[in-house]
């Protein structure tokens, strides 16, 4: 039998011999031992005189201290030269051990298929070679230990001649670490390296052991009670506590130093470790970046502030005994709190791993503090030699004259700052929530005012008491900060804060000028905690009403060829039109389409216009048939996004399938895209709120940018390239919030959707973009409620005319029609209101219309209010005569946080996110269509149903 060594050999020499290269292939080996011995001899001579330099010197310590005993008429000390009996004990247990495990595992690898030095014979000669050294140093410290103080002749040559024999002698001991705190290193650290070792190596064993530690965890039904301790090992709240710990034993700056480098070495471990460890990994966002579970980086910033935060303590108060019992509580904590990580999912091995790997830089931190020699730049710690036990008057010495300057400009900026904030909150406003969907504009601005006040008061008490009017403007600082997260990202946010907190940090440099340390420090950490919480504050604001609200896509992120982004609309059964992007310095383009079957179709090449947008459009399709297309910049096919499929229609009878949705964050890449797309939608109705620029310009090309950032997003381009769209939009993406016919940028925003919406034809010039078109036997009519509203009209009088020409005309000729209205129209009249409840008036004159032409086959699409909602009529007659009610069905919202408006809904309203609805026709040509509405949710969930048959109009 070939054994698997011997086949790779051959391998090699066939393919040496293919090469003419046998002589060389046999050589090269041999050149490589010989070197490698070299090597190792070359090590070992440069150890050997090493360690006889060493010999000689722990000799002559030796030796003067027998000599300095016999001159002093002392007895001679039988421990010199030797360490503590303990320690041999645990050099025993850990040589012997670990030589056993390499020379068993480097057998076992080199029998095994696959083994790392399988068939390596010169690798498992040295693994033995090692294993031999480190069971013979075991066996010495063995030795060593039993006979302590009195070890053989022998024994005590090798200790002179090894690292077995210390050089230290009594009177010294006391300036050194004690023998268990290295001692403790060493384990914490080797039963670490085992740990990884097992994880990595043996991925079915720690399987095994994280289900069984697991199932343990969760018998143990009482660790809800300390789920409060979680978030303490968190990034941001984490390194929150290492700067008060820092703070806290500023005047020791072993402790401060190695607290910093632990948390920077254990990150950089953690990272280091994520190519070893093949069990399965839960990959989690970190300020530290992307990093794997093994070892747990939450663990292990919660046993490192365990271990080190009673040593800071020990600082402020200069009592050391109060580290134990700190200790004691705090890893207590530490060990509930990844009991209860267990409990929650996380594995055990990654906690165990966190924790040693904590353990580690506790005890090496404990270790250089023991050392009195650490301390030589020290401000008067415990551990130092001369600890001065005198008041500390001001953290940061200033000369009296600058002093008083720092206490004049620290004055001026707290009213500057004061003055600005009035001006932000009284004329340009602060940044708030232009949505309206979260504390209300009443109550933002009641806060606004607030916190202008809170600051005011800071800077006139700052006159007497510098360290409560910093503390005041501290406050307010970091509140406005909080406040401007309703608008602009954390950073900025972030910004703010720290700009008005100017004038308190000049404050406390003032004020700490002739404090006691407990005083600043006591100031320090609630500055640093306000700085802290603006930050966490900023965040938990922004990401509530603009990040993420369920689970990214799984889309892939196509990169950019010759177009940016591209997507389809205004389909009929023989024609398409797409609109694109196109690349700086191209300067045509035009669509080719794929009709599966026959020859290909291409549009007219275009040039692109000022903001490199192309409109291309293809008839002559063949109808009810699938397509895909591809866009060809100067005459070379796009490679990158500039591709898509869509299927045409039918003329007459056809049963489809609609997907209608609205309200989505800007730059939204989440999963209920891929869910709409998973459905396959014969096209895709987006109601408004593409995003929420809130863009107040008059330059187009700012408008332009803004789809582009929608439809650059994975999820959005993809969906954007399977699905043909008919797009009206709302105020978010028309304008600023609640914007009108008023709005400056009205005619910019108008000429921006013509030249990036495929849109079916609309009207040229400064005009509302109301389009109406038919697929199969129902009329899409979609009306423009922005740029023609006043305080008088939601429509204007033209587009009002055309839309009761179009429901009565299309309610004759079609089975159904479906008014495409982008804001909610049920509820009680409420002049003043963004939604058709402010234009009472102009809703009933529409449904005196519907009532008198008898149009009984309306269906009302609706988005806006973050929710879905259906009503089947009941509520939506607003005529005076009654007949005039249809069904209505609002879906929103995509990546919005929820909210109910109007109503009431016979169906119910479902305020949420990740929501979109499915409109479904079923037309086999009889004398009736039946409409199934039903809103969804990302997991395809349906929340809310509806279904209703219209009969067919009689020619």
């Amino acid at each position: 039998m070939t054994t698997a060594p011997t086949r790779r050999a051959d391998r090699r020499l066939e393919m040496a011999g293919v090469l003419g290269l046998d002589r060389l292939q046999l050589f090269v080996p041999a050149l490589m031992t010989v070197g490698l011995v070299v090597w190792i001899l070359g090590e070992a001579n440069e150890i050997a005189r090493s360690r006889a330099k060493a010999t000689r010197v722990r000799r002559a310590r030796i030796a003067a201290a027998s000599i300095v005993d016999e001159t002093l008429g002392r007895p001679p000390s039988g421990t010199l030269g030797l360490r503590p009996r303990p320690v041999y004990v645990m050099i025993a247990a850990t040589s012997i051990a670990a030589a056993l495990y390499v020379l068993i595992g480097s057998i076992g690898n080199f029998t095994r298929s696959g083994g790392y030095v399988e068939g390596e014979a010169w690798l498992l000669a040295l693994a033995a070679v090692a294993s031999l050294l480190g069971v013979g140093f075991g066996v010495t410290a063995l030795v060593v230990a039993v006979t302590w103080p009195q070890p053989p002749p022998w024994a005590r040559g090798v200790l002179l001649r090894s690292p077995l024999g210390s050089t230290s002698l009594p009177e010294d001991r006391s300036a050194r670490p004690h023998w268990t705190t290295t001692a403790f290193v060493v384990w914490s650290a080797a039963v670490m390296a085992a740990t990884t070792a097992f994880v990595a190596w043996s991925p079915e064993n720690a399987e095994r052991f994280n289900e069984r530690v697991a199932g343990w965890v969760d018998s143990l039904g009482v660790l809800d009670s300390v789920a409060f301790l979680v978030p303490a090992g968190e990034d941001w709240i984490a390194l929150g506590l290492a700067a008060v710990t820092v703070l806290l034993a500023y005047r020791c700056r072993v402790v401060v130093v190695n607290y910093v480098a632990s948390i920077l070495v254990g990150a950089l471990v953690v990272v280091a470790l994520r190519p070893l460890v093949a069990q399965a990994h839960q990959a989690r966002a970190s300020a530290f970046g992307s990093v794997d579970t093994y070892p747990s980086l939450p663990m292990f910033l919660v046993v490192v502030f365990a271990g080190l935060a009673p040593l800071a303590l020990a600082v402020l108060f200069e009592r050391t005994w109060i580290i134990l019992p700190l200790r004691v509580g705090l890893g207590t904590l530490a060990v509930a709190a990844g009991l209860h990580r267990i409990d929650d999912g996380t594995l055990a091995t990654d906690i165990v791993g966190g924790a040693l790997l904590g353990l580690v830089a506790v005890g090496a931190t404990q270790w250089l503090v023991s050392r009195e020699t650490s301390h030589t730049h020290c401000n008067g710690c415990p551990w130092s030699a001369a600890p001065y036990h005198g008041p500390i008057l001001g953290a940061i010495p200033i000369h009296p004259d600058a002093h008083d300057a720092l206490s004049f400009a620290a004055r001026v900026t707290a009213f500057a700052a004061t003055i600005g904030l009035g001006l932000m909150a009284l004329r340009i406003e602060l940044p708030a929530d232009t949505s309206d969907y979260g504390l209300g504009v009443p109550v933002q601005q009641n806060v606004q005012y607030a916190l202008t006040a809170l600051m005011s008061v800071g800077a006139l008490l700052a006159w007497r008491w510098e360290g409560v009017g910093a503390l005041l403007i501290a406050v307010a600082a970091a509140g406005a900060g909080i406040f401007a997260a309703l608008q602009y990202v954390p950073g900025v946010a972030l910004a703010l804060t720290l700009a008005l907190m100017v004038p308190a940090v000049l404050l406390w440099l003032s004020w700490q000028h002739r404090r006691s340390p407990r005083e600043i420090v006591g100031l320090a950490v609630l500055a640093t905690v306000l700085i802290g919480g603006s930050w966490a504050g900023a965040n938990t604001v922004h990401e509530h009403f603009f990040g993420p609200t369920h689970e990214e896509s799984v889309a892939p992120d196509i990169p950019v060829d010759r177009v940016e982004w591209v997507w389809s609309g205004a389909l009929s059964p023989t024609g398409v039109t797409v609109t694109a992007r196109i690349v700086e310095g191209a300067t045509s383009a035009r669509l080719e389409v794929d009709p599966g079957g026959g020859p290909v179709v291409a549009s007219e090449s275009v040039t692109p216009d000022e903001y490199r947008m192309v409109s291309l459009r293809v008839d002559g399709l063949r109808p009810g048939a699938e397509h895909r297309y591809r866009v060809v910049v100067d005459g070379e096919p796009d490679r990158g996004r500039g591709f898509g499929e869509f299927s045409t229609p039918v003329d007459g009878a056809l049963s489809f399938t609609v997907t209608a949705s609205a309200c989505a964050r800007t730059g939204s890449n989440v999963a209920v895209f891929d869910t709409i797309r998973a459905i396959d939608p014969l096209f895709h109705l987006a109601l408004g709120d593409l995003h929420y620029g809130n863009i107040d310009s008059t330059d187009p090309e700012e408008f332009v940018d803004a789809y582009g950032v929608a439809l650059s997003t994975p999820a959005q381009s993809a969906l954007a390239r399977q699905a043909p769209v008919a797009y009206v939009w709302d105020d978010h993406d028309y304008g600023p919030n609640d914007a009108d016919a008023s709005f400056v940028g009205r005619a910019a925003s108008r000429e921006a959707y013509r030249v990036s919406v495929p849109h079916y034809p609309v009207t040229d010039g400064d005009t509302p973009i109301n389009q109406a078109f038919t697929i199969g036997r129902v009329r899409f009519v979609m009306t423009d409620q922005r740029s023609e509203r006043t305080a008088d009209t939601m429509l204007g009088a033209a587009q009002k005319a055309w839309l009761l020409d179009e429901l009565r005309t299309a309610s004759r000729t079609h089975a159904v029609v479906v008014w495409v209205n982008s804001v909610p129209w049920i509820g009680p009249a409420k002049p003043g209101s963004d939604n058709w409840t402010g234009q009472p008036a102009e809703r009933t004159e529409i449904a005196e219309a519907i009532a008198v032409e008898g149009i009984d086959n309306l269906v009302m699409l609706s988005g806006d209010a973050h929710m879905l909602a259906v009503d089947d009529g009941s509520n939506s007659d607003y005529s005076t005569t009654g007949g005039a009610g249809f069904p209505v069905f609002h879906t929103a919202a995509l990546d919005r946080p929820g909210n109910v408006k109007g109503g009431p809904y016979s169906e119910g309203a479902f305020p949420g996110f990740g929501q979109f609805g499915v409109l479904e026709f079923v037309d086999d040509g009889g004398p009736a269509v039946t409409v199934r509405l039903s809103g969804r949710n990302w997991l395809d969930e349906t929340l809310v149903a509806y279904e209703r048959t219209f009969a067919t109009p009689v020619s």
